[in-house]
């Protein structure tokens, strides 16, 4: 006995430094589950089973570092995949306190888009992120430097693999629903683990479900390994869908109603409802006021990239993928029926306009595969930063307007860039607004909600500088402007306070944004069932008598056979009566077939959306 103690001590002597290296592996997710958790739908889903998946992760990769591997190697492979982990789970951190949503594996590609706003997002560091990681890199340290292989890697030993594997592939099974019947059905099946786990169309829940390590390989086997071919099934989906919304439409009192005219699309950077005031935003308030007022729009936002994703919607008429793979992936799609594209066959010219380089997001590649026929980026045009990022100096720019306005008829995209973050310091772009409006700096203001008056006024500049060369050039009454917000102010630091902004112009939805149609003589139209980015591209169509696909996600907003229908990321939804937000309490009999058939049309614009998009379904 006493022999037996002594080798049971000899043994913990050696290799208790398993203890820090499952911790160090561990800790990476539960940072997420503690720090992060309790602002995700404020709920929790299926707890044993992501600590089950990690569980076997983890002794997967302890087995393959100390059994498979030498000595040296073995640790050296451990302390990789710890640090690689460790960084996944901080940025992970980072970016939902930016976004209230993880990213997936794809949007690391974009990481070096980010890295002209690092500072901000390092703004969102704290206290409690700091303190796990350290303890994550220290219990790594310390595995690190007692790292030992065991003495005995007999036949035994190497058939623990088969432990780790055979739980890994048992709790994958259990998670399929289509052993345990239809279950996508039901009216909180947004709620259910085994439905999560098996659409793994939305990063949060999944990553709550499956744990960091199941995430991050089902992410990786679904978003590189399996095929991107649309399945027999999926083809019927989709001819199904186009052949309902044929069924639907009809000609209306605005089909045709600005055929011929140019147009000018201009999607606002980050412009929130309550910047739009007489007082900051007279251009706009104007136009608003005299042309069709989209009042009750939204821009919602899937994947990653929220700029590119709603500019993607609007020339498409599809989001970004809802399973939260970036637009950037799909450049080299076919899109015969973009926007860009219409317009030309109609014999327009197309171009698009921005103050980043073609490489940013790739647009360079991808505007040329909806049609346009080149990206001009401001910096293109040799003027320094600080006047390429203010939307109140682009147009003196020498032949930035002359490009927007060449070859009539003209379909040009413009996306502005002042009202982009940070608003809590002063940058070059506030610098050159003030120095324009010193009457509208308020020092009585919160800082950052008087910068965001004044970023919205520098755009605001560029709209009354468009209509006087439009006008001064004979050509306003033949053009129509379009406009638009990509995503809400989602820099904002103080989110209640937001939300208090928010409710003040009547609401308490953030996604609510500004969207207008003007053109002189236009009567004034305000739409008011709920609208959003989706339903903009077929109203162009209808606006301009295009060519009419019928396959596209939204509606015209201007059809009386559309009632309004906005959905989010997280299955809540509005029509014109409901705002419908998921939860554990049971619907309300008096209203659940409404409910089940607002959730029923969800699931089918989740199912198409990426069906069309991850599918090439155009290329075919």
């Amino acid at each position: 006995m006493k022999a037996k103690w002594k080798s049971f001590l000899s043994f913990l002597n050696r290799h208790y430094f398993l203890i820090f290296a499952i911790l160090g592996l561990l800790l990476p997710d539960l940072q997420l589950r503690y720090l992060v958790w309790p602002k995700v739908y404020g709920m929790f889903y299926a707890t044993w089973v992501p600590l089950a998946f990690n569980l076997c992760w983890i002794f997967l990769f302890l087995y393959g570092s100390l059994v498979l591997l030498t000595k040296s190697w073995g640790r050296i492979l451990y302390l990789s995949h710890g640090g690689v982990f460790v960084i996944f789970s901080f940025a992970q951190y980072i970016y939902f306190q930016i976004f209230e949503q993880f990213f997936r594996l794809s949007g690391i590609g974009l990481a070096g888009e980010g890295s002209d706003y690092f500072s901000y997002a390092l703004s969102y560091m704290d206290k409690r992120l700091i303190t796990f990681t350290v303890l994550s890199i220290l219990c790594l340290v310390i595995t690190g430097i007692r790292w030992e292989r065991p003495v005995h890697r007999g036949k035994i030993a190497k058939a623990m693999s088969l432990v780790p594997v055979l739980l890994l592939v048992s709790l994958h099974i259990f998670m399929q629903p289509d052993l345990f019947g239809e279950s996508d059905q039901d009216w909180n099946s947004w709620s259910q683990p085994r439905v999560v786990y098996e659409q793994f169309n939305d990063a949060n829940k999944s990553l709550d479900v499956a744990g960091i390590y199941h995430f991050a390989a089902r992410d990786f086997y679904k978003t590189w390994i399996v095929s991107n071919s649309l399945s027999a099934e999926e083809r019927s989906k989709i001819s199904q869908f186009v052949e309902k919304k044929s069924a639907q439409h009809s000609p209306n009192e605005y089909t045709g109603l600005l055929k011929g005219k140019n147009v000018i699309a201009v999607m606002l950077e980050g412009i929130d409802d309550w910047m739009i005031t007489e007082k900051y935003t007279p251009t706009m308030k104007y136009m608003m006021e005299n042309g069709i007022n989209f009042k009750n729009h939204y821009a919602p936002t899937f994947g990653t990239g929220y700029t590119l994703g709603s500019e993607f919607c609007f020339n498409t008429g599809f989001y970004t993928p809802i399973s939260g793979v970036s637009a950037v992936n799909y450049a080299s799609n076919k899109y015969p029926y973009a926007l860009p594209q219409l317009f030309k066959n109609q014999g327009y010219s197309a171009n698009s306009f921005h103050y980043n380089h073609s490489e940013f997001y790739n647009r360079g590649i991808m505007h040329k595969s909806q049609g346009f026929e080149k990206y001009h980026s401001f910096q293109d045009y040799g003027i320094p930063d600080y006047v390429a990022q203010s939307d109140s100096k682009i147009l003196s720019v020498e032949g930035v307007y002359e490009d927007i306005v060449k070859d009539e008829p003209f379909f040009s995209f413009v996306i502005t860039y002042s009202g982009h973050v940070p608003y809590t310091y002063d940058d070059a772009k506030l610098a050159v607004v003030k120095e324009n409006h010193p009457n509208l700096v308020d020092n009585s203001m919160d800082f950052e909600e008087n910068s965001c008056h004044l970023l919205a006024r520098d755009t605001d500049d560029f709209f009354r500088q468009l209509l006087e060369r439009l006008n001064a050039d004979n050509i306003l009454d033949d053009t129509v402007i379009v406009v638009f917000t990509d995503h809400y102010a989602y820099g904002y630091s103080d989110q209640n306070k937001l939300l208090e902004l928010n409710k003040a112009v009547g609401d308490d939805i953030m996604y609510r944004v500004p969207a207008f149609i003007y053109t002189p003589g236009l009567e004034p139209l305000e739409i008011t069932k709920p609208t959003h980015t989706a339903d903009l591209f077929p109203t162009m169509i209808n606006l301009f008598d295009l060519e009419n696909s019928y396959c596209y996600i939204g509606s015209d907003a201007l059809s009386p056979e559309s009632s309004g229908f906005v959905y989010f990321g997280n299955a809540s939804w509005i029509d014109d009566t409901i705002y419908y937000v998921p939860s554990d309490k049971e619907v309300p009999a008096d209203i659940s077939e409404r409910v089940n058939a607002g959730n029923q049309k969800l699931r089918e614009a989740f199912d198409i959306n990426d069906a069309v998009i991850i599918g090439n379904y155009f290329a075919r």
